[in-house]
């Protein structure tokens, strides 16, 4: 093959390239860190007292697995303060069922300071095929009478994404 024929077929290769990247990038869509579907947000202030026992923290997120079994990942993310010698519990309900405390990751979120921090926690869902909903729930451990807050949070559930 002479110089010329393989400049030429390099040159061709080469527009091919940038004219397939130049496609790409004008008609393709970006894709979601996390589809929206798969999160949720809450803003205002939540207060709760251990008699309240577990409550709902307005967070449920249901996602789609299609036809087979996966494991989730969720995350729970939120400015927490909670009062002296009492404990925020985490738990989660799939599909309505129970609240399942300490089965899917950690039971404690917060336990108190000084100051209201930011707490997140992660938990691993194991979900068969179909549809499912994952809601959070929340509770105090301690004497009657503790309480803590909840402001400004944020749920994650990561099964499937494209």
């Amino acid at each position: 093959m002479t110089r010329s024929r393989k400049l030429t077929g390099a040159l061709a290769a080469a527009a091919a390239v940038i004219g397939g990247v130049g496609t790409y990038a004008l008609v393709a869509t970006p894709a979601d860190a996390v589809p929206g579907a798969q999160e949720k947000c809450t803003f205002g202030l939540k207060t709760i007292k251990v008699e309240d026992g577990w409550q709902q923290l307005g967070l449920g997120v249901t996602l789609n697995n299609g036809k087979v079994s996966r494991k989730a990942i969720s995350q729970l993310s939120a400015d927490m303060g909670v009062v002296t010698d009492a404990e925020i519990r985490v738990g989660y309900s799939v599909d309505g069922g129970a609240v399942q405390e300490k089965v899917y990751g950690p039971g404690n979120l917060a336990n108190h300071t000084e100051f209201w921090q930011t707490r997140s926690t992660i938990a691993v869902i194991p979900l068969g095929p179909g549809r499912h909903t994952v809601r959070p729930y929340w509770r105090i451990s301690g004497a009657k009478g503790t309480s803590g807050a909840f402001e400004d949070g944020c749920f994650t559930v990561e099964s499937k994404t494209s």
